[in-house]
């Protein structure tokens, strides 16, 4: 057990609050491995994938107004009754999306299948996924000191990966053995497992203030002055609306070439699984072992100015396969180009940015990272 601490850098009186954390990491990273490889599944077989930046509008408009509610409501609501709402709210809509499914599945009634359903699908499936994880690392921010984030952080996103790699292939397994409705059910059996841990993880170990309607909690609007005043958030905020930007160009291009290669909901729904799996497996040492040696060595500052450079060489690699400049097949350079992607994103930007969050001051930090996920 000592030797299982010094080389995860924990302290004992850590543990139990870590073996919570991750529990509650992993489940929300099986869910998400499960909603995503699904949802895209579904629609692009039943929708259409030229649909899918019709949909990044929508997710992005709808999310942006979600950030903008939940940061009028925090200082309004206790944090953790606020939690625990979000939560029981994206799990109805796991529940409604796995019932109206089944209804199609068994053709009942006919119109639903021509209506707005798959949109509402797709873009509900999205916002369960990032609201999710967005609840998920404010708790995080709650239960680990500052002076340990750089520490616990990492080890948080190596659970998630680990359950990004389950979540992958239990859909590659089960993709071809139960229906779509079927999966979403199960999606939303472990979101309220979630639930259900996160109640001793909140009440435990919480270290920051958690009462509701404190007079001197911030507003939104202060929140916006705080955010507009800093340049060092303005320019974390360009920088990170850039790289999603180039994020979702990739993977919109992964999404028509895997349209193109699979023509049946099962088997496009496994290939996801099996993708979103490898890509789990791919981020899972860069996670729990080069990151914290990247954070040393580059330095927290850095990193995003090195994640961009590496994003500048993918689009000119890109450029080059498909103006023929490089004699590359198109197909295996997107493939290989997205699961680089999800390397970035999951290995590097997500748990630097989440560090970067951890620096601005306790009473403007929730406040601060729902105006930068919104935006």
């Amino acid at each position: 057990m000592n030797h299982l601490l010094r080389l995860l850098n924990l302290r004992r009186n850590e543990l139990s609050r870590m073996a919570l954390a991750a529990s509650v990491f992993f489940l929300v990273a099986v869910d998400d491995g499960i909603v995503k490889s699904v949802s895209a599944g579904v629609f692009n077989i039943r929708a259409g994938v030229e649909r899918l930046p019709e949909m990044y509008t929508w997710i992005a408009w709808i999310f942006a107004l979600s950030m903008a509610l939940l940061s009028y409501l925090t200082p309004k609501v206790a944090r953790q009754r606020l939690l625990f709402a979000v939560l029981a709210v994206l799990t109805a809509v796991l529940l409604v999306n796995t019932v109206v499914l089944a209804m199609v599945e068994r053709g009942v009634p006919g119109y639903l299948s021509d209506s707005g359903f798959y949109p509402f699908l797709f873009v509900s499936s999205e916002l369960v996924r990032s609201m999710a994880n967005f609840q998920i690392w404010i708790v995080a921010g709650g239960i680990c000191y500052t002076s340990r984030a750089k520490v616990l952080f990492p080890l948080l996103a190596a659970t998630t990966t680990l359950g990004d790699i389950a979540g992958g292939f239990l859909v590659r397994v089960l993709g071809g053995l139960l229906l779509s409705f079927q999966l979403y059910g199960l999606a939303a059996l472990i979101m309220i497992a979630v639930i259900l841990l996160l109640g001793p993880l909140v009440r435990r170990y919480f270290v920051t203030a958690v009462g509701g309607g404190e007079e001197d909690a911030p507003s939104l609007a202060e929140n916006i002055r705080y955010f507009a005043r800093s340049e060092y958030l303005k320019l974390l905020f360009l920088l990170s609306i850039a790289l999603f930007a180039l994020y979702t160009a990739i993977h919109y291009g992964f999404n028509v070439v895997a349209r193109q290669h699979y023509a049946s909901e099962g088997d496009i729904t496994s290939f996801f699984g099996l993708f979103y799996g490898s890509a789990g497996i791919a981020t899972l040492a860069g996670t729990t072992i080069l990151l914290r040696y990247i954070l040393r060595v580059l330095g927290v500052g850095n990193i995003y100015l090195w994640v961009c450079v590496v994003y500048a060489a993918i689009t000119l690699s890109l450029m080059a396969v498909f103006q023929g400049i490089l004699p590359l097949g198109a197909a295996a350079v997107i493939f290989a180009f997205n699961l680089l992607n999800f390397v970035l994103l999951d290995t590097v930007i997500a748990p630097t940015y989440q560090v970067l969050i951890k620096m601005v001051p306790q009473r403007n930090r929730d406040g601060t990272r729902m105006i930068m996920e919104g935006g």
